[in-house]
């Protein structure tokens, strides 16, 4: 009896110490793609954090990819392009896998929206939707950072008068 117990007491630990390593990495990539999300809303230096030195974010306006050293340009002219809107849109989807020499990787599937009202186009409302598909690696300091983001997208624009009062 005293077996059986201590190898159900056993399984237990193994299996909150796994939910809990779960629930942690869950929690470093939420944060990680909250970061990313939060390029009109915090000064450029400090969003580049969250990427590795040699990421590089595919964006169809950009089909070579931006390097980690044209990120900050990157940052600085969307932070120029207001009213804007940049957000999450759904939930994450995680896949774990493969690992490189020494990290864990992650591929997150994120919808997401974009708005802005482009004044040079009678103040039509840009509206901008689809995912980013960002992998992430996990270090050995437990830190999560974005090594390559890929932007899909749909565009739409609406022609819309705007009331003087806004």
């Amino acid at each position: 009896m005293f077996r059986l117990n201590s190898y159900i007491l056993f399984i237990f630990i193994c299996m909150f110490s796994i939910n809990l390593g779960i629930e942690n990495i869950n929690e470093l990539i939420e944060n990680s793609i909250e970061h990313l999300f939060s390029l009109w809303t915090i000064p450029c230096s400090k969003w580049l954090n969250v990427f590795t030195t040699d990421a590089v974010w595919y964006h169809p306006k950009f089909p070579n990819g931006l390097q980690y050293n044209k990120l900050l340009d990157f940052c600085e002219l969307n932070q120029m392009t207001k009213p804007a809107l940049f957000r999450q849109d759904g939930q994450i989807r995680i896949t774990i896998s493969g690992n490189t020499s020494s990290s864990l990787l992650y591929h997150v599937m994120v919808p997401y929206v974009y708005g802005q009202i482009e004044n040079d186009n009678n103040n039509s409302l840009f509206i901008n939707s689809g995912y980013e598909y960002v992998q992430l690696i996990s270090d050995n300091n437990n830190q999560t950072h974005i090594n390559m983001v890929v932007e899909f997208f749909n565009r739409a624009s609406l022609p819309f008068i705007w009331p003087s009062n806004n």
